[in-house]
């Protein structure tokens, strides 16, 4: 393996035998071993066949036609890929440096290779896992074994005087604020490890209903004179196990003044509840610290937040209103659009038939009216011609009728239209009719590009639906396959 490292630097230092009289270009200006690798690069450029193919390489000298001179695009590009190699080999040589150094610390660096020993743990620090390779004096492989390396173990008399030093650690780490046993008013620290001890440490108290196994203390059920309680501290190590014994006496001292004041109903209720066991009810205290007291069951109040939603409730409804009707008006322009050509179609089949278009408005207003009455769906350009036909009916001019009608509809198509069968009033129907058929060819044009418009926007809709379920199908497949290696 270490032959193979050494093969491209010795290589690379045959080559600068014979490239050592190599002239370089005067442009670069290289010193030192920088400049040796360059001639390096000139011989090999120079020598072998690959050469050939850098110099076709057009792309390339269109590049360096571009950026460099144009009357020296040859010597331009013998200096590029010059630099290209000597790159390469700097690289090769680093690289098999490296890899050599790296070998000779993995082989001869280790504690194993110099002592033949395997350091252990510190105890408490756990074990480790490690693989050896075995060799015979020669060097060569004869296996490899994977071994789990335990931590050091102290022996009894370590272990017991280390017991010595943890319990006196543990008396004073397990008082936690408390200035000694003989007055505990504050939590206890009852912990199950000590820093810089292997033990495992568990508790044993006598009385939990005073304190919690962790060493919070429970001073609503410490007595008005404390109490006192005996803990017993186990310290488990290597199968061994010592005990501690320490007894603390328990005052419910520095109690806030709110939880002075529960405490104090508590234990009111409480002898209420004694008093009345046999009863079908408890009657609550009626005095505390001679004062009357008014007892009422705690009900959570959510009436402020009811307020608050029906506010805020109120004033999305307010602005979601007002985007509703402008959805309305969307919807509105966008069915009158639809109908324009069916609009325009009958208007040139009637007028084709010998019809005015007085009389025509009049006709299409009766059927709108008779398919309302039949559960018609309503149609907003036949609401708008039965409000031209009532202003025929009350003596307004046609002009103006069909005017009114273009500007009600609000539409650019409607407002041609009216302008059309304003035209008609002047130039008769024989003109008229040629006009609105191609008006509604127009019209029918106009509503296939609209069409063509709405699809191509649903499929651009539809887009992210269908990149979320190649994603969640991509998942189903890979996750069973990458669950079953």
């Amino acid at each position: 393996m270490l032959f193979l490292y050494f093969i491209f630097p010795v290589g690379i230092f045959v080559l600068w035998i014979f490239a050592r009289k190599e002239e370089l270009p005067s442009d670069m200006e290289e010193n030192g071993i920088s400049r040796e690798f360059l001639k390096i690069a000139l011989f090999i450029f120079k020598k072998l066949p690959i050469r050939d193919r850098f110099s076709f390489g057009e792309k390339v000298r269109s590049y360096l036609r571009t950026l460099g001179n144009r009357k020296n695009v040859e010597k331009a590009e013998t200096e590029y890929y010059i630099r290209k190699i000597s790159i390469v080999l700097i690289m090769a040589i680093a690289g098999s440096f490296l890899s050599t150094l790296m070998y000779l610390s993995t082989m001869m660096g280790t504690d194993v290779y110099k002592t033949q020993e395997l350091k252990r743990n510190a105890c408490g620090e756990g074990e480790y896992e490690t693989e050896l390779v075995a060799n015979d004096k020669e060097g060569k492989e004869i296996g490899e074994v994977k071994i789990v390396v335990g931590e050091r173990l102290f022996t009894e008399s370590e272990a017991n005087e280390m017991f010595d030093e943890a319990a006196e650690v543990l008396q004073k780490t397990a008082l936690g604020e408390n200035e000694s046993f003989d007055r505990v008013t504050e939590d206890l620290k009852l912990v199950e490890k000590l820093e810089g001890y292997p033990f495992i440490i568990d508790w044993h108290i006598d009385d939990y209903e005073v304190i919690h196994y962790d060493g919070r203390l429970e001073k609503e059920n410490i007595p008005e004179g404390g109490a006192v309680v005996n803990l017993v501290a186990e310290f488990k190590y290597n199968g061994r196990i010592w005990e501690q014994q320490l007894s603390a006496r328990l005052f419910r001292e520095n109690m806030t003044p709110a939880e002075k004041i529960e405490f104090e109903l508590r234990e009111l209720i409480k002898k209420a509840d004694e008093d009345s066991v046999n009863s079908e009810i408890v009657e609550l205290p009626q005095n505390y610290n001679d004062e009357a007291i008014v007892w009422k069951e705690k009900i959570e109040d959510n009436s402020l937040l009811i307020l608050v939603i029906t506010l805020i409730g109120g004033a999305a409804s307010y602005i979601l209103k007002d985007k509703e009707l402008k959805k309305g008006i969307e919807n509105r322009a966008f069915q009158m659009l639809n109908d324009y050509p069916q609009l325009v179609s009958q208007l040139v089949l009637y007028l084709g038939a010998g019809m005015t278009m007085r009389n025509i408005f009049e006709k299409l207003a009766q059927d709108y009216v008779r398919k309302s009455k039949n559960g018609g769906k309503k149609q907003y350009v036949y609401e708008e011609i039965i409000v031209a036909v009532r202003e025929l009916s009350s003596g307004v001019s046609e002009a103006a009728v069909y005017e009114n009608f273009g500007i009600r509809c609000q539409s650019r198509q409607y407002t041609r239209l009216a302008t059309l069968l304003s035209q008609n009033l002047r130039k008769g129907n024989s003109e008229m009719l040629k006009i609105l058929q191609e008006e509604s060819q127009k019209a029918f044009e106009e509503k296939m590009d609209r069409v063509r418009k709405i699809g191509e926007e649903a499929g651009t809709k539809l887009l992210l639906p269908m990149i979320m379920m190649l994603v969640i199908v991509m998942v189903i497949i890979m996750i069973p396959a990458y669950l079953s290696f």
